[in-house]
């Protein structure tokens, strides 16, 4: 995909999460929709690739959500990260999404609880109240997202485990 379109969709996402931050919380925690997005676009380019994306997204979650200059790079390191095992993935189900959203979201979260619990908030309750139910949150609309930016942004490469999983699906066959 190309940069442009990469830094405009994700300047969408952020000015969305933004802009709806308070209205599209559930139980005080609201989603990671800009983290979603770096998923997204890492799982489908490189590791490199990947790693740039993220930075732009923590750098567009620093400009309209006024977060840490951490975010950059947990960030950064989970778009670099999934990039990295997008091979050994299966990028295209939904279960694998609402992982790697879960994981991604809970080691972002962990890290930046310490800053957070460095200000006198108990690092349990962050945990507890903040981690938790934003994994969980995130990681059940990660499906609903991926699909509206592949519907968007439709993936040109043909993945290689894919033709190897339809080779031993269909035994050389046309698919009916």
């Amino acid at each position: 995909m190309r940069w442009h379109v990469i830094i405009i969709t994700l300047a969408v996402i952020s000015i969305l999460e933004a802009g709806s931050y308070n209205f599209i919380k559930l139980l005080g925690a609201s989603p990671e929709l800009v983290l979603i997005g770096v998923l997204f676009f890492s799982l489908n380019s490189s590791k490199e690739k990947g790693a740039a994306c993220g930075f732009i997204g923590g750098l567009l979650e620093m400009a309209f959500s006024g977060a840490h200059p951490l975010i950059l790079i947990l960030y950064g390191s989970i778009g670099y990260f999934a990039g990295l095992y997008k091979e050994a993935l299966y990028r295209h189900l939904a279960s694998a999404q609402m992982i790697i959203a879960a994981i991604a979201v809970i080691s972002s979260t962990l890290i930046y609880d310490l800053l957070i619990s460095s200000t006198g908030f108990p690092y349990y309750k962050a945990v507890f109240f903040l981690t938790i139910p934003a994994a969980i949150y995130t990681s059940l609309l990660s499906p609903v997202i991926f699909r509206v930016l592949e519907f968007f942004m439709p993936s040109i490469e043909t993945d290689y485990k894919e033709i190897v999983f339809k080779k031993k699906v269909f035994g050389g066959r046309r698919p009916q």
